[in-house]
């Protein structure tokens, strides 16, 4: 019995083998197109990265530059500069594996920018985007109720690391665009990673986006969307509630409240970017698609703005 079934298992086998087909798909030859990446900021010159589009079937994944592409500005439909060709092997530019075209002209809040690229072997390719201000004012910061933890120093025997923990409590006022998405991050002066900070502030734990997990946890961003109304609020911030990775020799500086402006380009993308690396290596996440604004071509131009409050 145990032979008879050994012989159909075997059977079945090359049965299942043996219907195995290959199927050849004559898919459309593909058209390189000029790729842009550019993320304005208000206040700084503008950069972007310049390459051109590849198969989705094809065998390499090596972005080329093109260093002698035309990358012009727009403001408000009239040129105002001439972004330059930095070489990726600059140690200024490291971390742009491709190169990057950097301008000097200052990008300024409220207005359009068009950044257009022109290369000889491409259709030209341009992306509009609006620039955005803030009109949120912070104030009134309260420090009263923040202490001063600390953790050893593993890499010193003996020595502590000091961070703040705490409520830290300031006003919010101003009015909010219905377009726009708010961030806020608090850092030390002298620090570049922000603290992990947690509000239960309606503005805060109402947003789906400070939502995980049908809860809300401690989080190096807090946000909370645009509307149609004025903001006039005092936000109650607990700042490290658990511990925090970060910590200083000596706290002797001041705080530096951060409230990030972006636009909607911005957003979207930076929001399908994270869906995109939270889907990474998970064969079953749905197939994630990065926005597109850019005529003739892909990629993306977006803008944002930033506002600072540094306590004493």
């Amino acid at each position: 019995m145990k032979r008879l079934k050994y012989i159909i298992s075997s059977l079945a086998a090359v049965l299942l083998i043996s219907c195995e087909r290959t199927i050849e798909i004559d898919l459309p030859a593909h058209e390189p197109k000029l790729t842009i990446d550019c993320h304005l900021m208000a206040g700084k010159v503008a950069e972007a990265k310049v390459s051109h589009s590849m198969h989705s079937m094809g065998n390499s994944n090596n972005f080329s530059a093109l260093p002698d592409a035309e990358v012009v500005l727009f403001e408000n439909n009239v040129s105002v500069d001439t972004l330059i060709y930095v070489d990726d092997n600059t140690e200024e530019w490291w971390d742009y594996e491709i190169g990057v075209f950097v301008g000097d002209y200052i990008v300024k809040s409220g207005k359009t920018y068009k950044v257009q690229v022109n290369q000889g072997n491409y259709e030209t390719a341009y992306g509009e985007t609006v620039c955005p201000g803030n009109s949120i004012e912070i104030s009134e910061i309260d420090m009263s109720e923040l202490l001063i933890d600390s953790f050893p120093d593993y890499w010193g025997e003996g020595n502590y690391q000091y961070y703040r923990k705490g409520k830290l409590k300031f006003k919010v006022s101003g009015p909010l665009d219905e377009n726009l998405h708010y961030f806020l991050s608090i850092t030390d002066q002298n620090e570049d990673a922000p603290m992990y900070m947690i509000s239960n502030d309606p503005i805060i734990a109402g947003q789906e986006y400070n939502i995980s997990d049908g809860g809300v946890y401690p989080s190096q961003k807090l946000y909370f969307s645009g509307s149609s109304f004025n903001l006039n609020t005092v936000l109650t911030i607990e700042l490290n509630p658990e511990s925090s990775w970060y910590g200083e020799t000596d706290i002797t500086d001041g705080l530096i409240i951060k409230l990030e402006v972006q636009n909607n380009d911005y957003f979207e993308f930076m929001s399908k970017l994270d869906d995109y690396d939270q889907a990474v290596y998970n064969p079953f996440a749905e197939m994630v698609f990065l926005p597109n604004n850019i005529e003739g071509g892909y990629g993306i131009v977006s803008a944002r703005a930033e506002y600072e409050k540094t306590t004493d």
